[in-house]
């Protein structure tokens, strides 16, 4: 029939007036969470026969081939619009649209053919000729040619679109939108103008309620094509659209009611479990689940984990292994995004002792992706706890499994979940949510994320759990963290997929900010080693990644500012430093039991406050008296400090220096380093050991002669050389200086300390005091 650009530039087949004014815009922050498929349409026209008695009702008159109604209000959604224009396609070949004119002359519209030989017609047969062409052709099916005109125009909009196409600004939204717009046009009038069979009819409100959820924002109209479809189905028992078209009505009222969506879900399982059809309860359980994450209060999530232990429940029951395995991953990963307490990483960790349990199980071979799910969980369990021995081993773990299973991942993420319980062949289904997979079987559709992003995912998650040992390992962890960004920026034939621009802008959204989170561990990881201009480098490209996002990100924002703030200490800004640590939503007496937090900002106030206690610890600095109320200030946080080791040992150093009036003696002291180094020793933690064996040399053996005292200054020196700490070599060669011109050994002394100053010149300026007399020093605030 030709492309249907060329049925939309003639006359009759122009879409609505263009409205640039009410996009809608996308910005699922759950896209890579194996939350629950959205539907995404069914197009099964042409595999519904035509029943006889269904006709076409146009009140005698011809229906011509597009028919657009009086008012449209499709309000398209560009997500992130571009300018650059995108070339029309076209295949040469146009379908000839007739004029009003030509309409009202015959009551079909005429088309025009072309003769295999050009052999001249006698005039009686070109007299008789249009009465026998027009005796053979077969009647216009009105109904099937705008349904195929319909799939024509969206699937020739999604032809358009792809993550490269935008990312390289390629892609013509107004063309798209005007595709879409035409094509939910077509929809339109065969549901209003054409009388339908039932199945048929609901089919086709499924199609157009879904085109308009992801594509626009009349979620009202939306709204009351699926609950007319769902009385027809409820009419002539057709299940399994009924259960699709309640999956996507859920999904529109979360738009503009997410209460009224999760109560209007309850009915709905309800429902479903009183007929047993055990697939949809799976089905509809899970959507619920991925709903209530969103919203991410304590007792959403408490909701959440009820349901998936329900849905656990029933699969074992049923012996739904491969359900099971899902349910209990997704539990796992719950118990880890609600709190970072060793509580819920041992309930974590017991729902991934389940799937372990079942990981031979010929169901659960059938989904490599959640064998791939099941190692990061398990990874950042380790992560969680700060045990680098066993992040390694589970990261060579998820490396393993990520390598083995890149053939068999979908291009666009979807997984097909295997149903086998008896009460499975109950549950209506076939197409959509609930379908059949290639051996017969019921399964439900998940979507995740594309190979190559999970890929990039365990770039972050390696480098993460090697970079205690970044600095001796030839910077293996930096590298990951470059290599994981080079990935996202580069264009992958996987990136090739054609989604609607709702979906492809979702999926852009989650890789940026994927992006992020790499860039700012690799500032983090330049900071550690004391690269100070790499590190102001880095922290300028994050911010502007970030600063292309359509929405600002909370956590993302706040980390931004505590690098900053990082950055200006170790160059000597410390008024800069001090402005940013002091903000008021790093203030560590702002939180408190009633604030509602994450995790993560509670950590960066907490190092902020430490951070504030190390500038103004001097007694000379305009704000020291401020020194006894920060320190107070983390005392309602101690047992968050406490529970979290590299949060325990910096805490137990401010303890052990801050010349508190109130501090206790030389006892009290030594239990602060002790704790400090029994922490920093168990997590591997170069920076903190080589912090506390220094200050435990200036504390217990300073002024000392003896082997003890040139032990402790050799080892402080070697961890700072261990971690590539430049103010901390300089401090560990001043340190072992001493200690040996003590021993009278003065030529060996000043070789050291000749070092020491040689190292202490590649510091920033603001970093180094030079004393007159006395010799060098450095000074670290």
């Amino acid at each position: 029939m030709g492309h249907p650009q060329d049925l939309m530039d003639t006359v009759h087949g122009m879409p609505p007036p263009y409205q640039p004014n009410s996009f809608r815009q996308s910005s699922d922050p759950t896209y890579g969470y194996p939350g629950y498929a959205n539907y995404n349409g069914v197009s099964l026209y042409q595999t519904l026969p035509q029943q006889p008695g269904y006709l076409p009702s146009h009140h005698g008159q011809p229906l011509p081939p597009y028919m657009a109604p009086a008012s449209v209000n499709h309000e398209t959604r560009p997500v992130l619009q571009y300018q650059n224009q995108l070339p029309t396609r076209s295949s040469g070949v146009a379908v000839v649209i007739p004029s009003p004119q030509t309409q009202r002359r015959t009551s079909m519209p005429t088309m025009s053919f072309q003769h295999k030989h050009n052999t001249p017609i006698s005039s009686s047969a070109k007299s008789s000729a249009p009465t026998r062409l027009s005796s053979q052709l077969p009647p216009v099916d009105y109904q099937l040619l705008l349904l195929s005109l319909a799939e024509d125009y969206l699937a020739a909009a999604y032809g358009q679109g792809s993550l490269k196409a935008l990312v390289d600004r390629e892609i013509d939204m107004r063309q798209y939108h005007k595709l879409v717009a035409t094509g939910l046009s077509c929809l339109e009038v065969v549901l209003k103008r054409i009388k339908l069979q039932p199945q048929m009819e609901a089919t086709v409100r499924l199609r157009y309620a879904s085109v308009l959820y992801d594509e626009t924002q009349n979620m009202r109209e939306a709204e009351q094509t699926l609950s007319e479809g769902i009385k027809l189905c409820d009419r002539y028992r057709l299940f399994d659209l009924k259960y699709n078209m309640e999956h996507l009505l859920a999904l529109v009222l979360f738009e503009g009611s997410p209460r009224a969506s999760l109560k209007f879900l309850d009915g709905v399982i309800k429902n479903a479990e009183a007929y047993k059809h055990t697939a949809w309860v799976y089905g509809l359980r899970f959507l619920k689940v991925s709903l209530l994450l969103k919203l991410s209060s304590h007792q959403d999530i408490f909701s959440a984990l009820s349901h998936i232990r329900n849905i656990s429940a029933i699969a074992e029951k049923s012996g739904d292994k491969a359900i099971l395995t899902v349910a209990s991953t997704v539990e796992a990963l719950i118990h880890l995004r609600g709190s970072s307490s060793a509580e819920s990483i041992e309930q974590a960790q017991r729902a991934l002792a389940i799937v372990r349990s079942l990981q031979l199980d010929p169901q659960v071979a059938r989904i490599p992706q959640v064998v791939v799910l099941t190692n990061i969980v398990d990874l950042s369990c380790s992560l969680q706890q700060c045990d680098p021995s066993q992040a390694v081993n589970k990261m060579q773990a998820m490396h393993a499994s990520l390598e083995s299973q890149c053939d068999s991942w979908h291009p666009d993420g979807t997984l097909l979940v295997p149903i086998q319980s008896q009460d499975s062949s109950k549950s209506p289904g076939g197409h959509g949510i609930v379908r059949k997979d290639l051996r017969g079987s019921l399964a439900i559709i998940f979507r995740w994320t594309s190979w190559e992003d999970v890929y990039v995912l365990g770039f972050l998650l390696s480098s993460i759990a090697t970079a205690h040992k970044n600095t001796s390992d030839g910077l293996k962890s930096e590298q990951m963290l470059k290599e994981g960004i080079r990935r996202l920026d580069g264009n992958n034939e996987s990136d090739m997929v054609l989604e609607p621009i709702s979906t492809i802008t979702s999926r852009h959204i989650w890789r940026q900010n994927l992006k992020c989170f790499l860039q700012t561990h690799l500032v983090f990881a330049l900071c550690t080693r004391t690269a100070w201009v790499a590190a102001q480098e880095g922290l300028h490209q994050l911010q502007n990644t970030a600063a292309s996002f359509p929405q600002n990100i909370e956590l993302l924002d706040l980390l931004i500012q505590y690098l900053d703030g990082v950055i200006n200490q170790g160059i000597g800004h410390l008024d800069a430093a001090l402005s940013i640590f002091q903000r008021p939503h790093f203030s560590a007496t702002n939180i408190t039991t009633t604030t509602t937090v994450t995790p993560a900002h509670l950590e960066l106030a907490i190092l902020s406050t430490l951070n504030s206690i190390l500038i103004i610890r001097d007694p000379s600095h305009l704000s020291h008296h401020l020194l006894p109320s920060l320190l107070s200030s983390l005392e309602p946080h101690h047992s968050y400090i406490k529970s979290s080791k590299p949060l325990t040992s910096a805490h137990n150093l401010i303890l052990a220096t801050s010349p508190n009036p109130t501090a206790p003696g030389m006892v009290k002291t030594k239990q602060y380093i002790h704790n400090a180094l029994s922490a920093a020793k168990a997590i591997a933690n170069n920076q903190l050991l080589c912090i506390t064996l220094s200050l435990m040399s200036d504390k217990f053996f300073k002024g000392v002669v003896g082997e003890q005292s040139e032990k402790s200054a050799r080892a402080s020196e070697m961890m700072a050389r261990k971690g590539a700490d430049a103010l901390w070599k300089s401090v560990g060669a001043g340190v072992v200086g001493a200690t040996l011109e003590l021993a009278g050994r003065a030529e060996e002394a000043e070789r050291v300390r000749d070092l020491g100053r040689e190292i202490a010149r590649g510091l920033p300026e603001g970093v180094v005091q030079w004393e007159e007399e006395g010799g060098e020093d450095v000074d670290m605030r």
